[in-house]
């Protein structure tokens, strides 16, 4: 059984390709907890896919290396690589999303990127390194994402009463709406329930707090014109 190819043992190949499926899957738990495309799955598969590019290309360079011939011709050790760091932007482009003046997807789009580099440093051995930088941009990553919430980002509390025939279709239209403009619903409070024998009329009382480049004017728009919706009240 071989284990050793073109000097790349097999427990080595293993262990780089293991390193980068741990790496691309922290920056894809990241991307997933804050409700981003592109989780964990994907950027482990973009950073894995890199190392093994990576290696490959390390492979093919000995192999030349051993060719009778490769004392006439010089491999190009980047030849494999370069491609990946352009290739992945396509990647990211599909995670980019406009609307209205707000445009959503690049920082997913920028960690797909970030995740190829790191694989390919991976892939090509320098692991030793590549770690604790991950790690450090992991923690950093963290660290501007609070700095931002609480001193940069701050944001606005709006309180409605909404009166509404019980549909769960409307239900999860606003959890959809809140998980997508990243608005979180801090009170949910049911104060009546009435059955008029044909539907059950529900009313509560609702405080979001909304990102500052959210209007609170578009966001009750879209829930007001929704069917089942009878009134929707602005306490502030």
């Amino acid at each position: 059984m071989i284990t050793t190819l073109y000097g790349i043992s097999l427990q080595e190949f293993m262990l780089r390709v293991f390193i980068a499926c741990i790496i691309g899957a922290l920056f894809g738990f990241e991307r997933k907890k804050r409700g981003k495309p592109a989780g964990i799955k994907t950027n482990m598969l973009a950073c894995s896919g890199a190392a093994i590019v990576g290696i490959l290309q390390i492979m093919i360079s000995n192999r030349t290396g051993m060719d009778p011939i490769g004392d006439y011709i010089k491999s190009d050790t980047t030849r494999l690589i370069a491609p990946v760091v352009s290739g992945i932007g396509f990647l990211g482009a599909g995670v980019i999303m406009r609307g209205g003046d707000t445009v959503k997807g690049l920082t997913t789009a920028a960690t797909l990127w970030l995740v190829a580099i790191l694989g390919i440093g991976i892939g090509t051995g320098f692991y030793i390194f590549i770690v604790p930088a991950a790690l450090m941009i992991l923690f950093l990553s963290h660290l501007v994402k609070e700095l931002e919430t609480t001193y940069i980002d701050k944001r606005k509390i709006k309180k409605i009463i909404l009166e509404y025939e019980q549909c769960e279709e409307l239900e999860g239209i606003i959890k959809e709406i809140t998980k997508e403009k990243e608005i979180k619903i801090i009170m949910n409070k049911k104060i009546s329930e009435v059955d008029d024998g044909e539907h059950i009329v529900i009313k509560k009382i609702m405080h979001f707090s909304l990102p500052r480049y959210v209007s609170s004017k578009y966001f009750f728009n879209i829930i007001k014109k929704f069917e089942g919706v009878i009134d929707l009240t602005r306490i502030n």
